[in-house]
């Protein structure tokens, strides 16, 4: 019981534009939402109504990244990872292509913004250049002097974001640190004395938080850890679970550069959460928590089959004082609630449920008479599984039947497992129901597993073994 497990927030549809994905959702610095669905790009109005403000002129599905100048300067910046640029008039919201006579800006795939310049790069994923560049201060025109280079290694620049008020240039295999330097002909220079020796593997998978940036690794040494830069330190958050996860994506002949991250705050815990579209995966790290062991969970959109998918989150923002995600297919913006506990995911459509799985560790020692016994190949006599959970606080299910805890074990160290076996979680009101398997039956490292889809409150606090060590 190293800590309590509570569900996930349930997804609550705010909005729907076409039937595509949502391929990015922002919140503007005077406070206005606005998203990019398959090639139409939105307004969102403060009752979450979509106003169509433009078309992009390419087809795709990858995210778009936006950023904004200010009130004052009022431009929105907006590119898709193609030749083209766009921007959005925070005053009229009047929506239009960007005409770059002088030939410097080519497209990017991410843009950013400090001391009033525009920053973008690069032109695509796994485009082959090290060039980035910004614009002219206070505007969206460009400068062909503007331009500067990734040169510390020759690797193809992957994306630019800013953090801690200064700029990192992520490569592919190693990365640069930048600042504004006030210079005449070009405001930026590298910042002396700062390397990151780890590229990215995925240029979606960059987001920050605090002064904490995350990203999907990739190096001379090789790919699948996720880092977290803060200020001048790299360090790994990912464990060895997370890793072996991702190698078995890249195993299955999936892609993992298709990795999509964004940060969140919910509850006091910000959180990172990286999906992965072609391993249809998505795997969250707690921040709050921190120790890489214990801080990362999985997430999952449950089917109408039953079968475990990829959340459906597909970029995020705060917008109108919510939590919102983009639906990854539908053209669906949700509203990230930690009081719903189903997904639903049109605005007329029956809430879907949520599952909820705790795999419990081997159990290496049982408290017996004479103090802690060890369980190392011997076998086990399990007489009672118990599990402390939160109960009668969920409804009752669509049979009229109290909801419902399942229990199933494996023998064979987590090889396989065997049917659940069920047991209520209380009828609403019975808040001291407390789940128990009586008689399990005799095993050698056996493991546990919990499994709910309850519509309600249920926070997992842990589980009791009454078991004891026989003598072989």
């Amino acid at each position: 019981m190293p800590l309590t497990h509570y569900q996930r927030p349930g997804l609550r549809p705010l909005t729907r534009g076409v039937n595509a994905p949502v391929r990015g959702v922002y919140r503007a610095s005077n406070g206005a939402g606005y998203c990019v669905i398959g090639q139409n790009v939105y307004s969102i109005g403060v009752n979450w109504a979509l106003t169509l403000l433009g078309v992009l002129a390419t087809v795709g599905s990858n995210p778009v990244s936006m950023i904004d100048n200010g009130v004052n300067a009022g431009q929105l910046f907006l590119v898709d990872g193609s030749q083209f640029g766009y921007q959005i008039d925070l005053a009229s919201n009047a929506f239009s292509q960007i005409i770059d006579l002088t030939g410097t800006f080519v497209g990017a795939t991410r843009v950013d913004y400090i001391d009033t310049f525009f920053l973008w790069a690069p032109n695509g994923p796994g485009t082959s250049t090290n060039q980035w560049g910004s614009t002219l201060s206070n505007s969206l025109t460009f400068d062909a002097l503007y331009i500067a280079s990734k040169t510390d290694y020759p690797d193809p620049l992957v994306s630019v974001i800013v953090n801690r008020h200064e700029i990192i240039l992520p490569g592919q295999l190693k990365s640069e640190i930048w600042y504004d330097a006030g210079n005449a002909q070009f405001p930026f220079a590298e910042l002396p004395g700062a390397y990151i020796e780890h590229g990215v593997a995925a240029a979606y998978s960059l987001a920050s938080e605090d002064i904490n940036v995350y990203w999907l690794g990739q190096d001379l040494q090789g790919q699948g850890i996720v880092f977290r830069q803060r200020g001048y330190e790299t360090t790994r958050v990912s464990n060895h679970a997370i890793e072996f996860a991702i190698q078995q994506i890249v195993a299955a002949g999936h892609l993992i550069s298709d990795a999509i991250g964004y940060t969140y705050q919910l509850g006091g815990h910000v959180f990172y959460a990286l999906h992965f579209p072609s391993g249809n995966q998505t795997w969250v790290y707690d921040s709050a928590i921190g120790d890489p062991m214990t801080a990362w969970h999985q997430e999952c959109w449950t089917d109408a089959n039953g079968q475990l998918n990829r959340h459906r989150g597909n970029c995020c923002a705060f917008i109108n004082g919510l939590n919102v995600v983009g639906d990854w297919q539908n053209g669906t913006i949700y509203a990230m609630d930690p009081s719903v506990y189903t997904d639903t995911l049109t605005l007329d459509g029956p809430p879907g449920p949520i599952s909820f799985i705790r795999t419990f560790p081997h159990i290496f020692e049982v408290l017996g008479a004479r103090g802690p016994e060890s369980t190392d190949g011997k076998r086990v006599e399990f007489t009672e599984f118990l599990l402390d959970i939160e109960s009668g606080s969920g409804p009752l299910q669509a049979d009229g039947t109290e909801a419902q805890i399942g229990l199933r074990w494996s023998d064979d160290r987590g090889k396989t497992f065997g049917q659940s076996v069920l047991q209520t979680n209380g009828a609403p009101g019975q808040y001291i129901t407390q789940p128990k398997w009586p008689g399990t039956g005799i095993a050698r490292d056996r493991v546990f597993e919990v499994s709910y889809s309850i519509a309600g409150p249920a926070a997992l606090n842990s589980a009791w073994v009454t078991a004891k060590v026989l003598g072989t």
